[in-house]
This record gives C-alpha cells, structure tokens and sequence, in this order.
C-alpha cells in the first residue's frame, strides 16, 4: 500500500496540473474541469479501498498503473464533455487522439500483467470497469458533439443497466463460468464499442455512417450481455 499510495500522489497531482492547465488555455471552464477531477479523485479512493481488500499480491504492477492512467485520460475527456460550450472541430481530433493512445494502453496491460506474474481477478475487473467507464464517457462525448444519434448512449449504459438488473435478479450478480472464448468475446465487442465511437466522434466521418457504425456496435454489445445471461442462467455460475 505504500507503493499505491505513492502512485496515487503522484496521479492526482498531476491531473491536478492537467486540470489547471487547462482551464488557463481555455479549453475546458473551472466547474466542468473540477468535475472532472473530483471524478479522477472519487475513483483513485474507489480503487484504494479495493485495493487493500482484494489485490492478492505485494506488488501494485504495471498494469494496474496503466489501467489508473486511462482512468485519468476518461475522467479527463469527461471533464470536456460535462463543459457547455460546443467543441470545435480541432478539439473532436484531439479527444479522438487521446482516446485512441488510451484504447491502445487497454491492450498492454493483461500483457503486463501477465508478464510480471501479477494477474488477478481484482485487476481483471478494474481494468473491465475503467473500461465500462471510458466507454460511457465516449459515447456522451460523442452524442455533445452531435457526431452521433441519443440512443448512442445506450451503448454507455448498458454496463450500468446490468448492474441494476443485478439488484432484481440476483443470479445476475454472480460471475459467468469460466470460458476462454468467452473472455475473448467480451473484450473484443468492448474494444469495437470504443472504435465505434471514435470512428463517430472523427470530424471526417459522415453524418450518414455514425449512426449506422453505432447500431452495429450496440447490437453486438446486447447480443454479448445476452450470451452472458444465457450463460448464468443454464451453468452453474462462480461467486
């Protein structure tokens, strides 16, 4: 816990200094930007509390590093999409760009993970979360900057409204068996939900595919929680 607390310093100071520089260049407004921190910093105590509960080995890692920085990026770009003014077209390719480099971090670090010997559920599931989390946050950003149809931020809640239906079906609130090609699919349909968006978010993109990229993405996004469902309900799930 050292260690994280320590890296946990350290993040929060320096989205404390992104936050401020850039509410001095004008890109974001002081409430929207304190938004958006205040945010960072709810899910930097989130993950400290789980962390001390749940992270089986002595080691914070790479990878849970890596997870806590696209956090950072998400919480970032939220802090824009909560601001009332409009983005302007230069601002749309830099949230495309950030976005991107985050989407690429989310392939390194099960791999760092995996390298350091440092796996574990609690870091498999933060990453999922983070992941949920960014995704939410595109799709709100997306449909702000009018690149893409309300109904797109389905594909943002969706992650939420299962945990929700949790609440009513408990068998909800258990972890589907373990499958390989399971674990494949769900990660796959989840990066193809951030690419959608992205695609949309692109000034370049045509007003006439947005929409469509998005209504493929959100069906292969309920077709996957339905395959999860279908799962728990007819196999003996795992606590």
């Amino acid at each position: 816990m050292r260690e994280a607390h320590l890296v946990f310093a350290r993040s929060l100071g320096l989205a404390g200094v992104a936050t401020l520089l850039l509410f001095l260049g004008g890109v974001v407004q002081i409430l929207p930007g304190m938004a958006g921190l205040m945010l960072f910093t709810g899910l930097v105590v989130a993950f400290e509390r789980r962390l001390a509960r749940n992270h089986p080995h002595p080691r914070l890692g790479a990878a849970n590093r890596i997870t806590l920085a696209r956090a950072g990026v998400a919480c970032l770009i939220a802090g824009r999409a909560l601001d009332p003014s409009a983005l302007s077209t230069v601002e749309r390719w830099m949230l495309v760009a950030i976005a991107g480099a985050a989407l690429l971090l989310d392939g390194t670090d099960g791999w760092a993970a995996r390298r350091q010997g440092l796996s574990s559920a609690f870091g498999a599931r933060f990453d999922m979360e983070i992941d949920a989390f960014a995704i939410a946050v595109l799709a709100i950003t997306a449909v702000k900057a009018g690149a893409a149809p309300y109904w797109v931020l389905a594909i943002g809640a969706m992650r939420y409204l299962y945990l929700g239906a949790g609440r009513l079906c408990p068998v909800l609130r258990h972890q589907p068996p373990a499958c390989a090609f399971a674990d494949r699919r769900r990660k796959a349909i989840a990066v193809m939900q951030s690419l959608a968006l992205l695609f949309s978010l692109a000034p370049a993109t045509s007003p006439s595919w947005a929409p469509f990229t998005c209504a493929l993405a959100l069906g292969l996004l309920a077709y996957s929680f339905a395959a999860d469902i279908v799962m728990l309900r007819f196999t003996k799930p795992h606590r």
